[in-house]
């Protein structure tokens, strides 16, 4: 059975020798091998990216308006409630009659 630490992709990368020399010490100062060192800079890096681009932040106001629509009666849209019946195969009479009854 595999684990989460099987390692079967490599990365390689080509630096300039100060960038090198650099990541060695930082390394070192961790007590870390280059690897395990560069991997969890990476990890961490992309962890922060991935949280950036799919977290949403809304300003007080916007927060408002969410609750203000979350708490509103629902409403019925026509063209929507004719969509979801036809998808259905039902009239489309049939699909707002059960949506307005929800």
């Amino acid at each position: 059975m595999p684990t989460a630490n099987v390692r079967s992709e490599r990365l390689n990368m080509r630096v300039s020798p100060e960038a090198l020399a650099t990541i060695r010490e930082a390394a070192a100062a961790q007590q870390q091998d280059l690897s395990a060192f560069v991997l969890g800079a990476a990890m961490e890096h992309a962890r922060e990216v991935l949280l950036r681009d799919r977290v949403i932040h809304l300003t007080p106001r916007e927060l408002d308006q969410v609750d203000a629509a979350l708490d509103a009666e629902p409403r019925v849209v026509p063209e929507l409630a004719a969509l979801i019946a036809a998808v259905r195969g039902d009239t489309s009479q049939r699909g707002k009659t059960e949506l307005t009854s929800h």
